[in-house]
């Protein structure tokens, strides 16, 4: 069956809508968003410099619509894993894995997702929803990872491991976000060390922090 003149505008203003964030995602990603102007993006969109406007609002709007999206359904699949109830140490291997995963299938706009405009982790309200939702998702992965650590700690402590752990996950996302392999046979190579990783870095944590003292 044809598609109606109203649905055929509907998929061209979606496709154009598609370009415009990819290209935007793109420039920020190399050359940073302060220096990326709204006609660059438009031009690299392959569309109008007010086309661009019936799409977003300004740039931060149009940041805001890059990074919500994917960002949101990582917290919700995070949040799912964290109440199915499994073992700590399970759901901590399986949270760490789906956020490199998640950082490697979107490694071209990888740092536009993560740390574009971002702010401290404990900053308390931040002003764009956009850190809410990173701050949101960084509170997720701490929750886990101190699910695995004695009780007791202090809030300093506990703000120094999950630091760590972040570090840890980031520094494992950046070796490999230029590496040109597929992110599901990248994940299948990783995976055995990245749980060694793991339980490494948990038992150093609890060395350090209950068995020794911290320095």
């Amino acid at each position: 069956m044809n598609q109606t003149p109203s649905k055929i505008k509907g998929t061209r203003a979606e496709e154009t809508k598609q370009r415009i964030l990819q290209a935007a995602g793109e420039l920020f990603e190399e050359r940073g968003f302060q220096t990326v102007t709204m006609r660059e993006i438009a031009k690299q969109a392959g569309c109008s410099h007010t086309a661009i406007y019936m799409h977003c609002k300004d740039k931060e709007d149009l940041l805001h619509q890059l990074v919500i999206p994917p960002l949101t359904a990582f917290k919700e699949e995070a949040t799912a894993l964290l109440h199915a109830g499994d073992e700590p140490r399970s759901v901590l291997q399986q949270l760490s894995r789906k956020w490199i995963a998640f950082c490697l299938k979107h490694r071209s706009i990888a740092s536009v997702l993560i740390t574009l405009k971002s702010v401290r982790v404990d900053e308390v309200e931040p002003v764009l929803p956009l850190n809410q939702l990173r701050l949101d998702i960084y509170r997720l992965l701490e929750e886990v990872l101190l699910s695995n650590l004695p009780s007791g700690l202090t809030a300093e402590q506990r703000l120094t491991c999950s630091r760590i752990y972040f570090y840890m996950l980031m520094g494992i996302v950046h070796t490999y976000i230029d590496h040109e392999e597929a992110t599901i046979a990248l994940m299948e190579r990783l995976t055995p060390i990245m749980d060694t990783t793991m339980d490494v870095m948990l038992a150093g944590m609890i060395h350090q922090f209950t068995e020794k003292g911290e320095k």
